[in-house]
């Protein structure tokens, strides 16, 4: 009996050996695990490889795009195996690949350039890389018609709502467009806001002025917003444009709203734009990394179908001006389908001294 309870403790100990080396060091499954090989849907044959990917809240653009591009690599790489986790907002997502939480993250230009210098709210670097560029998300000056706002240099007076704790861009446009058109930050009434909701309720009851909206062109918010006659967009002239952006972090860049896109929006107009970024940690497998590209932009038609903002996630879009370096793993497909030319090792080169 005494021989049958050693065996049976023995027996215990090592089940849960074996349990707790399949998880990493808090416990979780670890990001990348390999198997058995499976063929995907080209018949090419390769690892089982499961990995995390790191969204905005559900229902965001965000999310929506993780989604529809972790069902699109599991279709077409079944030995692919992606989870979607609904971290926040972009820097949000950008910690959570610091503390290994995730393996790729989409996050926008700014959060990516931050971690990866390390700039506040980080406190060290984040080694990430590139993987893909997708749609602009656009930081717009939306005024009350009634406010007597026609220019950013109207602003004197006027209670604007400029900052934003997950947003640090939108603070940082608001004082360079303050500084530009001349405008003291003291004689301006800034208002800081945790989310769009609370921006559009401010706008809507007059307790506010206007406020720079943070959206992806055509969102539903936005639209709805500007259907109504009491709102409008004011336009940045292109002789201060410039000016702004050197005071700017290089993630920002300007962006021209077509004319026509908002209801009683008839003229184009200027404003300034952060793109959307598919980053993973650079300590990601090259082939994992490799795969998710080729099986994204070789099915883009499928892609691009989910969602307004998916079309702009094209490989010409994505070697354009980026902030910080690529993953090796994608630059093996890019150069595979000869899109890398040598301009891009510089400008790889220049990224990673950084």
């Amino acid at each position: 009996m005494v021989k049958k309870q050693f065996l049976f403790v023995v027996m215990f100990i090592s089940t849960l050996s074996l349990l707790l080396s399949a998880c990493g060091p808090n416990g979780n499954q670890n990001s990348i695990k390999s198997s058995a090989q499976t063929s995907n849907s080209s018949g090419e044959i390769g690892k089982q490889t499961s990995v995390r990917i790191g969204t905005s809240s559900s229902g965001s653009p965000f999310y929506t795009v993780g989604v529809g591009l972790s069902n699109i690599i599991s279709k077409h790489d079944p030995g692919y195996n992606m989870t979607v986790e609904p971290v926040g907002g972009s820097h949000p997502n950008v910690f959570a690949l610091a503390t290994d939480r995730v393996d790729f993250a989409i996050t926008n230009s700014l959060a990516a350039e931050d971690g990866f210098k390390g700039i506040t709210p980080f406190e060290s670097k984040v080694d990430i890389r590139l993987v893909a560029q997708g749609q602009a998300s656009v930081r717009q000056l939306i005024v009350r018609k009634d406010s007597g706002i026609d220019s950013p240099s109207n602003l004197k007076g006027k209670t604007i709502i400029g900052k934003r704790p997950a947003m640090p861009e939108i603070e940082q446009i608001m004082d360079a467009v303050l500084d530009e058109y001349g405008v003291a930050k003291e004689d301006v009434k800034i208002i800081s806001t945790t989310d769009s909701p609370e921006v559009i309720e401010a706008l809507e009851l007059g307790t506010v002025d206007g406020a720079f909206f943070p959206a992806s062109l055509n969102a539903a918010t936005l639209s709805e917003l500007l259907s109504d006659e009491e709102f409008k967009l004011i336009s940045f002239e292109e002789e201060k444009v410039d000016s702004i952006l050197e005071k700017l972090p290089k993630a920002v860049h300007k962006f021209v709203i077509p004319g026509g896109t908002y209801s009683n929006q008839k003229k184009d107009v200027t404003a300034f734009a952060l793109n959307t970024y598919l980053v993973a940690k650079r300590e990601l497998e090259d082939d994992a990394v490799y795969r998710l590209t080729k099986t994204m932009f070789n099915n883009y038609d499928e892609f691009s179908a989910l969602h307004s903002s998916a079309k702009d996630w094209t490989v010409e879009h994505s070697l354009t001006d980026p902030v910080i370096p690529f993953h090796a793993g994608a630059i093996k497909y890019y150069q595979e389908i000869k899109a890398w030319h040598p301009e891009m090792d510089v400008i790889q080169q220049t990224l990673e001294t950084q």
